[in-house]
């Protein structure tokens, strides 16, 4: 399960993962649902540009995501639009009706640059250490690994659902695709890599790439037979683990995001529980980056560096 009570400082990446419903393969890959999920991607950061998608990769039953924002509010709504434009696209493609995930996402930050690079490298390497593919190059799904091996971006494409469903109201469709359209998602690079130029970029990358590819295990499944799995089926034995409360590279910053997130939520619940009581509330009085019950999300300020690095650099535990 993912942590209660969210909170989003602006610049902080995130590392966003979910889970199918039953764990059932509805995500399988292949060259058609690596299109159309690039493509809701790709159209949710068109809608949502105050949004950094830093990378991805799409596994049978559950995705990881990296992202960052300088709005909290707009990546909450990212997310909202992907998940529910992904499940109604892959649930199409399976004729799958019906809940297509678990539960909520589940969203935990990363506290420092080191972390950061951390969990680039596990997001690259998903598909290698489960033994499906012996490099992330040959993953037949949708990831970022192209992009990031190249000019940070993939095609995809997208289907206007909406406008079809009005075309359709007054006139048969001429084509299938008819309201279909190419779409380029562009990744941005991680923030402790912002400042590399686009080949120091991609030897980062590369060098992360052939790292995992030489951990990878002697047999594996290979891409041929990953896109035959019946995408209804369910692991024999679903892998679960609990969520961390947030990624760090070191115990004394895990340690300061604890503490910050013990008073986050014993502020939080304070308020909470005086709102239910009926008492009035200032929207002010809430912690930043934190959404209020029944009021807007609470941006931090301008140029506010988030709690835990205060912590952590006072030693404050």
């Amino acid at each position: 399960m993912g942590h209660p009570l969210r909170c989003y400082y602006p610049g902080v990446v995130y590392e966003i993962t979910s889970r199918t419903i039953q764990e059932r393969f509805l995500l399988r890959p292949g060259p058609r649902s690596a299109e159309i999920i690039v493509g809701v991607l790709a159209r949710g950061l068109e809608l949502h540009p105050e949004v950094a998608l830093h990378a991805f990769n799409y596994q049978s039953d559950h995705y990881h995501m990296m992202m960052s924002s300088s709005d909290g509010a707009r990546l909450s709504r990212f997310l909202g639009f992907v998940n529910g434009r992904v499940a109604s696209e892959m649930g199409r493609l399976h004729g799958w009706r019906g809940p297509f995930w678990a539960r909520r996402a589940r969203v935990v930050p990363t506290t420092d640059d080191k972390g950061v690079i951390e969990r680039l490298r596990y997001v690259i390497g998903q598909g290698v250490k489960e033994g499906l593919v012996a490099s992330p190059r040959d993953w037949p799904g949708a990831s970022s690994t192209s992009a990031l091996l190249g000019d940070m971006t993939v095609e995809g494409v997208y289907f206007d659902r909406d406008a079809e469903t009005r075309a359709r109201r007054y006139r048969a469709l001429s084509h299938p695709l008819e309201f279909s359209r190419k779409i380029t998602l562009r990744l941005t690079p991680i923030p402790p890599w912002a400042h590399l130029s686009a080949d120091e970029l991609r030897a980062r990358h590369v060098a992360l790439v052939a790292g995992i590819e030489a951990t990878a295990l002697p047999q594996v499944v290979g891409p041929a037979r990953l896109q035959r799995v019946d995408p209804l089926a369910r692991p024999a034995q679903p892998a679960r683990s609990p969520a961390p409360l947030c990624h760090a590279s070191d115990p004394a910053m895990r340690r300061a995001y604890r503490s910050f997130y013990r008073r986050l939520c014993a502020a939080f619940r304070a308020l909470s529980s005086r709102v239910r009581a009926g008492e009035t509330v200032e929207r002010d009085e809430f912690p930043p980056g934190s959404f209020p019950p029944n009021l807007a999300f609470i941006r931090p300020s301008e140029g506010a560096r988030p709690p835990w690095l205060e912590l952590a650099a006072t030693g404050t535990t």
